[in-house]
This record gives C-alpha cells, structure tokens and sequence, in this order.
C-alpha cells in the first residue's frame, strides 16, 4: 500500500509566498508511483488548508484561493477538511516533508505536528529545527563541536532597555566597526543591517528588536566569500553536496538577491573555485553538524572565508528549493533524493515506534485522594 505524504508549505513568515514556490515544486516531484502526495498550505495567520489545487502555484494567484481549499487540520494520524463543524477524512497520513521557510515551521512547529501524530518526519526533528532557527543558539552549539564561527554574542531587549548603553560599548570594544546585526529568530535576511557606526549600530538594534527580543552582535568581514554546502541523509549515511558560491551583489546577501532575483543566476561558481583546503573544511563541518547534532532531511550550511579562514554562519533546515540544485543538474532527478529522504523517515519512524514511552507506576491510584491539598 501507498504512504502518504504531507507536503507543508507556507507558514507564519515573510517568506510565506517563497515557501509555496519550495512547497508546489515538491508537491510535483514526490514520486506518485510510490506515494500518495497531499499539499498542505499554512498561512500567516497558522490556519492550515488542504486541497490537490495547492500543488498548482497559478492557483495562488486567485485572492479566494483559501475559500475555495478550505481548512484543514492534522489530527490523530489523518488529514481531514474541515465543512463547517463536520470534519472529512482525506487521508491517512504517513509522513510529513516540511517545506516552511521561517517562523510557523521551520522553527519546529511542523516538527511538532508530526511528533504529535506519530508520523514520519522527512524534516528536521523538533529540536534541531529550533535550535538552527535561533542564531545565537546555533553559534554556541556550533563552538561547542570546534566549529569556527565569527566572533558574536546576543543582546536581549530587557536588558537592553536596561542597560543599553553598556551594551552599546561592549560591542564597540569587542567586536569593533563594522558590526553586522540580526534579529536571532528571522530567516533571509530580515532585520539584518551592518553598522559602520554608533548612529548606525543604535539605529540597527532598533530595527533588529523590531522583528525578535534576542538580538545577535556579530564581527562582519566586509573581504569576504560565501559559500554554501548541502545535506541529507540515505541509508544511515549522510550525503554532502558541492560547495557553490552565491553572487555577493551587496555588503550581505539581501531577501533580494535571494528570491526577488534568485535563481541559479544567482550561483557565482558551482562547484565554488575554493582551495582543497577550504572545501574539505566547509564538507567536514557540514557533516559533523549533520551528525553530531541529528539533523535529518535536507539542509544547506552556509559558511564565510575571510582572511584565509573558514566561519560556520548558520544553518538553514528547509533551505529554498531544499536545494535541489546542489545534487542534481536537472529537476526531474531530485525526485530520487525526495524519495531518499522519505524512506529515511519512515525508517526513523519505525524506530520511535519501537521504543518505549513511558512506564506505568501506578502511583495515582495508589494516592488517597487530596481534595485540592497539595500533594
């Protein structure tokens, strides 16, 4: 028989419409001689929608889309549409592809769902979709495994309303101008400015708690290479892809160049025109950050060389078009690697299945009853 796969899509973030480019195109290639492929949209709002037109991105482009998919819900290992009070079974469920870029589900909430109903997860887990989303988190993880990462520490807006002076001057004396600010729980570049300046560093951490209440001061390069590398996981083994250097057009790479003009146009080299040296360092933290810290599904590393060294900057665990132009020349072969990750979760799912989860003691009904005492 079939599994089904739930394509999730869209999410609680700027990069809603971005996330629907990543989520139809998956939709299309999941291989449908071997499972039965569901499209599920979240909107910005957290409310979810079902309908095969989602696969469709020209259905999109009709403002009463919503209406005419109608709600949906996740519940007890099936999919249902909602019709008015009535809920209408689509499907069972098997397994979860995660297509959601930024908050609303690339920070775990989708995760969350499919731990909650037992199902396969072809994504990252809860934890490390969570972790990778806070920027300040990841550097301290990643230091934590040897992996270089510029030098950076996190500011909090109750302790900058506080104390924002002192947390002014630590910045310019540790890590001195330039400095690049960033919200620690944003994706593609929302909220991030570089300060060259105290005007300018005061009027970026505005901006920057703006979007989150966790901000992250980091040393910026501004002689420097960007280079990413890819992964994911096939029969126990993890899979890492090419390095490729994206077009640097401005001081950071902006929602801009990423998506309004996007595209492998944006590929300033693949393979990226590195040394030996510096493709086996960015390949070796790749995947030691994949293993080390149980990531699952396909992931893209992102890392600066700057001054004949190599920094880890972050993490993207639903990378925009998962990345499929890091494995595959053509298009139509990613339905191999989609088909790799899905078996892989229905592996680990089975596993899970397997353990157990918790150990009956009995000591409730052992217990007299405490009529509201404290216990």
């Amino acid at each position: 028989m079939r599994k089904n796969v739930i394509v999730v899509f869209g999410g609680m973030s700027s990069e809603n419409e971005i996330s629907v480019i990543t989520g139809t195109m998956v939709s299309n290639l999941v291989d449908e001689e071997k499972y039965g492929v569901y499209p599920v949209y979240l909107n910005t709002d957290g409310e979810m929608f079902a309908d095969k037109r989602l696969r469709d991105v020209s259905f999109y482009s009709d403002p009463s889309f919503r209406k005419k998919a109608g709600r949906a819900l996740i519940a007890d290992g099936k999919l249902y549409r909602r019709k008015g009070s009535r809920l209408k079974e689509l499907c069972k469920a098997d397994v979860i592809l995660n297509c959601c870029h930024g908050r609303g589900g690339e920070d775990g909430a989708v995760a969350a769902i499919a731990d909650l109903n037992k199902l396969a997860n072809a994504s990252p887990d809860l934890l490390a979709s969570s972790l990778f989303m806070d920027k300040a988190a990841t550097k301290l993880a990643a230091r934590a495994l040897g992996v270089k990462c510029a030098d950076s520490f996190k500011i909090c807006k109750r302790d900058y309303d506080k104390r924002g002076k002192m947390a002014i001057k630590c910045v310019e004396t540790r890590l001195k101008y330039p400095v690049i600010i960033k919200p620690s729980r944003q994706g593609s570049s929302i909220g991030i400015i570089v300060a060259h300046d105290k005007n300018e560093l005061v009027g970026a951490l505005e901006t920057a708690f703006a979007y989150d209440d966790i901000v992250l001061a980091e040393k910026f390069f501004a002689e420097k290479r960007e280079i990413n590398c890819a992964a994911y996981r096939k029969g126990g083994d993890v899979i890492v892809s090419e390095c490729e250097e994206p077009a640097l057009k401005r001081e950071i790479l902006t929602f801009q160049d990423k998506y309004i003009e996007g595209g492998k146009e944006r590929t300033a080299a693949f393979p990226a025109r590195i040394s030996k040296r510096d493709e086996t360092l960015i390949k070796g933290y790749t995947k030691l950050l994949y293993k080390r810290l149980d990531l699952r599904g396909i992931v893209r590393a992102d890392f600066l060389i700057s001054g004949g060294e190599v920094y880890f900057n972050e993490m993207n665990t639903v990378p925009g078009s998962l990345a499929y132009y890091l494995f595959c020349e053509k298009l139509g072969d990613f339905k191999e690697v989609l088909t790799d990750v899905i078996e892989q979760g229905l592996v680990e799912r089975a596993v899970k299945d397997g353990q157990k989860v918790a150990l009956s003691c009995g000591v409730i009904n052992k217990m007299p009853a405490a009529h509201g005492k404290r216990l």
